[in-house]
């Protein structure tokens, strides 16, 4: 904390300025402690895969009457913590505005960091203070096929859609198998549109496999919807030509 200095001058010399028509230095504003205005990241959603580290930026805005010397923030995972220092990039009137740009490599993450993320704001400032910035995700990458046979097929007769969902394991460094989950299978007549015919569970290794009845051309393609972990995802469309 800084110390108040008081002047004091003696009264002959008040009456000097005076006469001259000078008035005694107003008093300077007393710093009250900032305001954290906003804090977010962009973009909101990370998808990480096993190779290449994906960034993101973290931006707060501050408004302050006195100086701030500095702008830190502790990024939280589900696991860790990192402590940042910010970048100040901009100033309007009384507001500041600071941010970082952060990398995550996959090497560096273990499966249970998927999920969500926070940020708390530390500011550096005559009157300190602190306060929570923003969530986000950080979510596993997921890769996803459909292949629908037989290719041509007569009308009438039965098509078998086969698939794979899988996803990044961090731990492993590579991608496995995401079984369990719900995975939509969709269809577009040509030139048309994506509707939703039935609904698959994967098995544990990520397999897909359903059928159905041969009717006229079209394009299948599974969905996978994502989770509190995992990002969504959807595959190529494989086309159907039906004689």
């Amino acid at each position: 904390m800084r110390k108040s200095l008081v002047a004091l001058a003696t009264s002959s010399l008040i009456a000097t300025l005076a006469a001259v028509g000078v008035a005694p230095a107003a008093a300077a504003p007393t710093c009250v402690e900032p305001t954290i205005l906003s804090a977010k990241t962009s973009p909101r959603t990370v998808v990480v895969g096993v190779q290449q580290a994906k960034g993101f930026v973290l931006t707060v805005k501050i408004r302050s009457n006195c100086t701030v010397k500095g702008v830190s923030a502790d990024v939280v995972s589900p696991t860790f913590y990192n402590s940042v220092d910010l970048n100040r990039v901009a100033r309007s009137g009384d507001v500041t505005t600071w941010d970082v740009g952060l990398r995550l490599n996959p090497q560096a993450l273990t499966n249970a960091d998927a999920g969500t993320w926070s940020s708390t704001i530390w500011v550096d400032s005559a009157v300190d203070t602190s306060g929570y910035g923003s969530d986000f995700k950080v979510l596993r990458a997921a890769r996803l096929t459909t292949n629908a046979t037989p290719e041509p097929v007569r009308k009438g007769r039965t098509i078998t859609v086969k698939g794979n969902l899988n996803r990044a394991n961090w731990n492993l460094g590579r991608y496995r198998g995401y079984g369990k989950k719900k995975v939509q299978l969709q269809w577009r007549p040509a030139g048309g549109s994506y509707s939703t015919l039935k609904t698959v569970t994967s098995a544990p290794d990520g397999d897909l496999r359903t059928t159905l009845t041969a009717r006229k051309d079209g394009c299948f393609r599974f969905v996978f919807k994502g989770s509190s972990t995992t990002a969504p995802v959807k595959s190529k469309a494989d086309c159907i030509d039906v004689r």
